[in-house]
């Protein structure tokens, strides 16, 4: 069996969500990634601040966590969209582990189609073997329970083809 993390960050809950959906139908593990400072959710400023640090490429320093994701042979990393790139916190992930040699999969969950954070998504794992890739749209907002449908049957479409 193949050893699987599924890795995300969520600030609203949408990509959490969708991570909890995916890890529950492949059994597998699951690492919230948390910055030491974190935005204030229910602020309405939480779209200028975080619009500006995805914008800029921050990378804010993340909680300490005991799981070594270089331990496991795929992983499906989510993120929701900021500013039509990924998040800050996704971003400190992908410069503290080299995922080359690793299966990568990736998720974003956007407002709008997600289309130019994706492409960012891959850009930023360049040179990795990325072995699948799905957008969802507001999945806590429209058709919950459809979105967590599609994220039980890619998941268990990747273990497949694996």
């Amino acid at each position: 069996m193949v050893k699987v993390l599924v890795v995300y960050y969520s600030l609203t809950g949408n990509t959490k969500m969708i991570a909890e959906n995916i890890a529950e139908s492949i059994d597998s593990d699951i690492l919230e990634l948390k910055p030491v400072k974190e935005l204030d959710a229910e602020s309405g400023m939480k779209y200028v601040w975080g619009g500006f640090q995805a914008t800029m490429k921050q990378k804010p320093k993340l909680k300490e966590f005991d799981i070594n994701p270089l331990d496991y042979e795929l992983i499906i990393l989510g993120t929701p969209v900021w500013a039509w790139t990924i998040s800050p916190p996704i971003r400190s992930f992908l410069s503290k582990f080299k995922l080359s040699g690793k299966k990568v999969a990736l998720w974003t969950c956007s407002g709008g189609d997600g289309v130019r954070a994706m492409k960012q998504f891959r850009e930023a794992l360049k040179d990795i073997n990325i072995v699948g890739e799905i957008r969802f749209k507001e999945p806590k907002q429209y058709e919950s329970d459809k979105a967590k449908e599609q994220a039980r049957v890619w998941a268990k479409k990747l273990i497949e083809k694996l």
